[in-house]
């Protein structure tokens, strides 16, 4: 039970950096909780074992709460099931299979085909929104191109002049 209990630690605590990293939270585990929680309604009906998973990442949290707090490494608290389910939906953060990744893209594909629908229909029309590609964790920032603030400043300072001139010609 021990070895267990601490490879079952030791997996909680990569699945929670890894959250930290791509959630850029401080809380990892449990903001990822919060975020289902949020849209706990759209994502059991829309994602495929979405309330099996939430139970079971909440159940982990329990679990690495009992060893760290509660209980000692030598408890029989920890399951081989409960390592393997943990083990298995940190493989799924990984390649984007997750609950949240998974809603993400379901969300992404709706509104791409109500756009597409909207143009076929000839109905154009800004949403307020713009929903932007999340960018993937290997990619390296993309460098921003200058904005022309040259070209602005240049143009008020001519029209700056122009103005200055026109009014020294009626004086």
């Amino acid at each position: 039970m021990r070895d267990l209990n601490m490879d079952f630690l030791e997996l909680y605590k990569r699945t929670d950096r890894f959250i930290k990293d791509a959630y850029s939270s401080s809380d990892g585990v449990s903001e990822y909780l919060r975020i289902m929680d949020s849209c706990f309604n759209n994502g059991n009906l829309k994602v495929r074992g979405w309330k099996t998973d939430y139970e079971s990442l909440k159940h982990a949290r329990w679990i690495r709460n009992q060893l760290s707090h509660e209980v000692g490494f030598d408890s029989d608290i920890c399951s081989s099931d409960d390592y393997e389910w943990l083990d298995e939906f940190y493989r799924r953060l990984f390649s984007a299979d997750d609950p949240l990744a998974v809603l993400r893209k379901l969300s992404d594909q709706a509104s791409a085909t109500q756009r597409k629908q909207d143009v076929d229909n000839g109905i154009l029309h800004y949403s307020g929104t713009i929903n932007t590609p999340q960018q993937s964790l290997k990619q390296k920032p993309v460098k921003k191109q200058s904005s022309g603030c040259l070209t602005t400043f240049v143009m008020i300072l001519v029209f700056s002049l122009s103005i200055i001139l026109s009014i020294l010609m009626f004086l």
